[in-house]
């Protein structure tokens, strides 16, 4: 598994319920693109539109020997299509019914068959109360093992 790139602030900002690894359906040149490393996932979402996942958002670049010609009007933050089996995307909508849950692109990687796939979460946002509360639990456990150290 080679990764391609990560989402360094969902696991600040969110709190996982659920992981699955997804398919992502894409042209050639998105494929050359992303296996160069050109591609963004930080402000990307997912979105349940007519029974399917769609990520959005994700911002994957025209790769540099393509000709603009061959590709006109090409958005590279574009809507692209995520392929899932049934069962689990029942499962996705029945999670997304709960209110405060979202779906979010942690990482892209190469499997070991060469096939690109996408990490997503099944997440909660975390508020900034609950953030600090967080921080404080760590500090405090921090102490309390360094205290524990020293006797």
């Amino acid at each position: 598994m080679k990764l391609i790139t990560k989402n360094r602030h969902a696991y600040h900002d969110y709190e996982i319920d659920k992981e699955y690894e997804v398919w992502i359906i894409l042209k050639w040149y998105e494929v050359k693109s992303i296996k160069a490393s050109h591609v963004n996932i930080k402000d990307s979402i997912v979105r349940l539109e007519d029974k399917e996942l769609r990520v959005l958002n994700m911002d994957v670049p025209l790769y540099e020997k393509t000709s603009h010609a061959l590709v006109p009007g090409y958005q590279s933050k574009g809507k692209r299509k995520l392929l899932i089996t049934k069962k689990e995307l029942a499962k996705i909508s029945a999670a997304l019914d709960k209110s405060g849950t979202t779906i979010i692109p942690l990482e892209i990687f190469i499997n070991k068959r060469g096939l690109i796939k996408l990490k997503i979460w099944v997440a909660k946002l975390i508020r900034k109360v609950e953030k600090k509360q967080i921080l404080k639990e760590r500090d405090i456990k921090k102490q309390m093992d360094r205290e524990i150290k020293h006797l």
